[in-house]
């Protein structure tokens, strides 16, 4: 069972991701706020991942429901999100802030390996909702972690994200 120090931070952060998500849907462009759905991971998303797990196109191996719950268990802070064009499902993230607070970092990103109407927009949509949650929360700096490739981080470079490379590996954007 839950302590209920972790079960009061879960409800209070529960509802920032919900504030942020909201935000984030009315900083979509209008042709889509009608059909695009900003979630929290539910079972039905995990339900849906499971058709991801063996698609050859997938271009990651994490298990979504092993991290899903071990986020929730540990992270009450965690920033999640699941977004969907109406009952498809096309991308999924979760993310942290840092121990010191001052960071939210993106650990996991994964976008639909099927073709989706939102092909090639999810990672801008994590992004609005990232920095959303992240303002919300307190935090300066968004950072999104272990770009899977250089295709992947000129995507994040050009929304505005400053790749850092080295041993550290991710992209960052300060948002004050």
């Amino acid at each position: 069972m839950k302590q209920a120090s972790h079960q009061l931070a879960d409800s209070t952060y529960a509802q920032l991701r919900e504030q942020s998500r909201a935000q984030a849907a009315s900083k979509m462009p209008l042709r889509l706020q009608e059909s695009v759905k900003l979630d929290d991971i539910t079972g039905r998303t995990i339900a849906q991942l499971s058709r991801w797990e063996a698609h050859p196109d997938r271009r990651v191996m994490w298990s979504w429901p092993h991290w899903a719950s071990r986020y929730a268990a540990i992270y009450p802070k965690r920033f999640e999100l699941a977004i969907w064009f109406h009952s498809m499902l096309c991308s999924v993230s979760l993310g942290r802030p840092t121990w010191g607070a001052g960071k939210l970092r993106l650990d996991f990103i994964e976008s639909s390996p099927e073709k989706t109407p939102l092909t090639g927009n999810t990672a801008q949509l994590t992004v609005i909702a990232a920095e959303a949650y992240a303002i919300n929360i307190g935090a300066q700096q968004v950072r999104i972690m272990n770009p899977i490739n250089n295709k992947v981080r000129s995507h994040y470079e050009s929304l505005g994200y400053l790749y850092v490379g080295g041993k550290s590996n991710f992209c960052t954007k300060d948002l004050i």
